[in-house]
């Protein structure tokens, strides 16, 4: 997910990977198959096999620890602003975690082509050698208006898997 605020002189980009269920929502999903598991183990108690009932705990203890660790990791977010003197990229979860600031003259968008057709972007900002990987979780069509905004403020350099092309 890409929220941009454009206009001449700066811009403010936020980027997100895209999470299709809140917090909220997987605990639903999680209460549901807790639901399924005690109607099951009941049924497995009632016939005298009460040994299952520890694999099922685990397995909603497992699915829980997946489930809220892959929670966590959707919950970056990074933000890049661009003003007629500066570059700062901040990046974290639920605070900034890094951040960078660049004067803008110095600074570029190095853009890697990957082979297949459907393959997203691979965009950073660079500056003097030194590279931040932004958007690496956006799919093509977020990728490319990415790129159409900070081709507006910077100047971007295409890479290939063979060679340099300068543009």
């Amino acid at each position: 997910m890409i929220n941009i605020r454009d206009n001449e002189q700066s811009a403010e980009i936020i980027l997100r990977p895209n999470s299709s269920a809140s917090w909220a929502q997987n605990r639903r999903i999680i209460i549901a198959v807790m639901m399924v598991n005690t109607l099951f183990s009941m049924g497995f108690v009632a016939i005298g096999a009460w040994l299952v009932l520890p694999f099922m705990g685990l397995e909603l203890l497992i699915m829980y620890l997946v489930m809220s660790r892959l929670f966590q990791k959707l919950q970056i977010q990074q933000i890049v602003n661009l003003n007629s003197q500066t570059l700062s990229i901040d990046v974290g979860h639920q605070r900034c975690e890094r951040s960078w600031q660049w004067p803008k003259t110095n600074s570029c968008v190095l853009v890697t082509v990957r082979p297949h057709p459907w393959d997203p972007l691979q965009i950073s900002l660079s500056h003097c050698g030194e590279h931040v990987l932004i958007g690496g979780f956006l799919n093509k069509d977020d990728s490319l208006q990415l790129l159409s905004t900070l081709r507006r403020h910077l100047p971007v350099r295409h890479y290939s898997e063979d060679s340099i092309i300068h543009i």
